[in-house]
């Protein structure tokens, strides 16, 4: 804590004679679930505060600091806990951002459908140094990691795992290049507990992703290689609007020999109704998954979904949110998970399994 009021406060000393903008937004939860495991009789809380600092330097750039608290987590506010912490410097044509922000490959890579190799880190509360620039029609980022998300510093190098991203868009045509080093620290110092970040990759990989846009088609070609595995992916989708639905479909030629993967996804929207239907084999594994929505009106949504893989590990729900009014919301919702498969994170709405009924707060 008091390295973030000393590090937010030389960002305003700096700023000169204007004043500094500084805002607050947060959020609470109070919930029920009948297949909860807390120990609260099912009963769940929690509560945050997101605050932000901005500040115009003389010299014309933008400085600030984000950051925000977990005032109640299943307790009473007993404890005050940080984090997402970020320190950053910008302007119109590039910035300087760190603390728990992305990495440059995840933040400009753009795949082709289900890729197994390319796999980039994705940050997960790690510390980071990422710096952006744009470029007329180009846009590029380069990152390194400096912490575990748990706060442990870097045990071999102080800037480990550089991370490259650069997107152009070129009229009818982008062009996105990721890559990231291999990680220097010991196999799974970003992965394994207590930092337990499952996406972030210790390997060296490369993309490059080619997309067009031609009479309301988009398609993309992709290309990704996990040089440390020494596997590769080739990736080719496409996605076409007909009236009030879209029609999308992917290939990924795996060198991997466990198989390929395909899928093709509908998307139907048209005013209060939406409903979609995905088919995916991913590698022999075969997805499928309908969902969809029903606007009922003055604030009222119904949800339904079901998803299954291999015909046999299905997952349900049925829901109802209601707009409350003033940033308040009211959620009903059921849901079913037979193997635990979306680890209480059921359907596009990641519900809870069993009977969930929450009230919920954005200020």
């Amino acid at each position: 804590m008091k390295s973030i009021l000393l590090a937010s406060t030389a960002v305003i000393a700096l700023a000169g004679a204007a004043a500094a903008e500084v805002s607050f937004g947060g959020e609470a939860t109070l919930g029920y679930n009948d297949n909860s495991t807390t120990g609260n009789d099912g009963f769940y809380w929690d509560a945050n505060i997101a605050v932000t600092l901005s500040q115009t330097l003389d010299n014309g750039l933008t400085a600030g600091a984000t950051f925000d608290f977990d005032v109640a987590a299943t307790n009473l506010g007993t404890t005050l806990s940080s984090g997402g912490y970020v320190l950053f410097v910008e302007s119109d044509t590039a910035g300087l951002f760190f603390g728990d922000t992305a990495f440059a490959a995840e933040t400009r890579w753009v795949s082709a459908g289900d890729m197994e190799a390319d796999g980039f880190s994705e940050a997960d509360g790690e510390t980071a140094l990422r710096g952006d620039i744009a470029y007329g029609p180009v846009e590029a980022s380069v990152s390194y990691v400096l912490a575990a998300n748990d706060g442990t510093m870097n045990a071999v190098d102080d800037l480990n795992q550089l991370s490259l991203g650069m997107v152009g868009t070129f009229g009818n045509f982008d062009v996105a290049l990721a890559y990231q080093e291999a990680s220097g620290e010991a196999a799974g110092f970003y992965s394994a507990a207590p930092g337990d970040n499952g996406d972030f990759s210790d390997d060296e990989i490369f993309g490059i992703s080619v997309g067009a846009a031609f009479a309301g088609a988009d398609f993309r070609l992709a290309y990704a290689s996990n040089e440390t595995s020494g596997e590769d992916s080739t990736g080719l989708s496409v996605s076409y609007p007909v009236g009030p639905v879209v029609l999308g479909a992917y290939y990924v030629s795996e060198s991997d020999p466990t198989g390929d993967n395909w899928g093709i996804n509908v998307a139907y929207e048209n005013g209060p109704i939406a409903v979609e239907l995905d088919y995916q084999d991913d590698q022999g594994v075969e997805k499928i998954g309908l969902e969809g929505s029903y606007d009922v009106g003055n604030g009222l949504m119904i949800y339904a979904g079901y998803l299954t893989e291999d015909a046999t590990e299905d997952r349900f729900y049925v829901a109802g949110g209601y707009d409350l009014g003033g940033g308040a919301s009211l959620l009903v919702s059921y849901a079913e998970d037979d193997d635990g498969v979306d680890e209480d994170e059921v359907g596009a709405g990641e519900y809870q399994v069993g009977t969930t009924v929450e009230v919920s707060f954005e200020f």
